[in-house]
């Protein structure tokens, strides 16, 4: 079989950040007409006498969905194609590229409970660069920050795992995805309405504030600056964060976090072709005025 450039940057490049996506996620994000797209993915994982190949696997060969997420194929990247990349140098030929995939960290059976959030970080996380993509701003994925981290940030286990004290104790906090537009860097949360704000929510706001007030972030990822996007799944969730947050800040304002209703989070696909991409739509802020990626 012949691998094409679009293959490679279409299809194997962008499986190489995500853990799975799906055959909608990499139409939208690929710069061929649907159908070729659709129908190179189907190449790319044929069985041939009996032997599959290892461009691509498909997540749900293994597990039987049962929620909206099985009307459509899963693709994960395979050893051939990640290998082709690799010495493409199109990314790393490094354990840490595989560690940071957005999605896909938790084993199961909590990998299943997971997948639909899993889902919706990529697809929030694609159509923000795809918009990005759009205006001609300068989209860098995770991979591009951590090949500016330091070293031994690259080196541990899990690099997306920021480590910091909070009470005396040692704990981290792990973006569901760390992307930045031109200079500003964000980290993305994807909240589906199942934890505790109280305990959970606010010591995750905490955690963030700390680590940029405490110089940690320059430390491990060798950048100075991180905004936080909190997608929720309705507006009455999001003002109980934000109140949470007025408690928490100085004065009740923080230009740090923004907030974002999403429509059936988790339970519906996002529509790549509206015009209304993320990256223009407003995140509203704690006291502050809302803001837009651009």
């Amino acid at each position: 079989m012949v691998i094409t450039e679009r293959d490679i940057l279409d299809i194997f490049e962008p499986l190489s950040r995500h853990a799975q996506l799906t055959t909608s996620q990499l139409v939208a994000y690929g710069r061929r007409y649907p159908t070729i797209t659709k129908a190179r993915l189907g190449e790319l994982w044929h069985v041939t006498s009996g032997e599959r190949t290892h461009w691509l696997h498909r997540l749900n060969e293994d597990i039987v969905f049962a929620n909206h997420l099985v009307t459509e194929d899963f693709h994960r990247i395979g050893i051939e194609a990640e290998l082709l990349i690799q010495v493409q140098g199109i990314v790393p030929n490094e354990d840490w590229v595989a560690a940071t995939r957005i999605g896909g960290r938790s084993t199961a059976p909590s990998r299943i409970i997971r997948l639909a959030h899993d889902h919706t970080v990529s697809e929030i996380v694609l159509d923000i660069e795809i918009g990005a993509r759009t205006k001609g701003a300068n989209f860098r994925s995770h991979l591009d920050i951590l090949r500016d981290a330091p070293e031994a940030t690259r080196a541990a286990k899990r690099p997306l795992q920021i480590p910091l004290t909070l009470n005396g104790e040692r704990t981290f906090v792990e973006p569901d995805a760390l992307f930045a537009i031109d200079k500003e860097v964000y980290a993305l949360e994807v909240d589906r309405g199942t934890e505790s704000i109280r305990t959970i929510i606010a010591q995750k706001i905490i955690a963030y504030r700390e680590i940029v007030a405490a110089c940690v972030i320059d430390e491990w990822l060798g950048i100075d600056k991180l905004t936080v996007l909190f997608a929720v799944p309705n507006e009455a969730r999001m003002k109980n964060m934000m109140h949470e947050l007025e408690q928490i800040a100085q004065n009740g304002k923080s230009a740090m976090f923004g907030f974002q209703v999403v429509q059936g989070l988790g339970s519906k696909s996002i529509d790549f072709s509206s015009g209304e991409k993320f990256i223009w739509r407003p995140w509203l802020r704690q006291g502050l005025d809302p803001f837009t990626m651009l």
